[in-house]
């Protein structure tokens, strides 16, 4: 599982989709930088996976496209 979403300048982040492989991820994240690409609130774009640490499921981010 891959979800896929973007952060704002204020410091919140938002989830947009998640999706079940990298191709998947590929395209959406790709078309929502699309579609925010007049959003000036928008500070970069992310993916991140499921980790599981300790008895623990965390989401890690491991990909980030600027807005520019």
């Amino acid at each position: 599982m891959i979800r896929v979403g973007y952060a704002n300048n204020n410091g919140s982040s938002v989830v947009h989709e998640t999706v079940d492989n990298s191709p998947l991820a590929n395209a959406s994240i790709l078309a929502l930088k699309e579609s925010k690409s007049g959003d000036t609130s928008v500070d970069y774009f992310y993916m991140e996976m499921k980790t599981v640490e300790s008895n623990f499921t965390d989401w890690e981010r491991y990909a980030f496209i600027d807005q520019t």
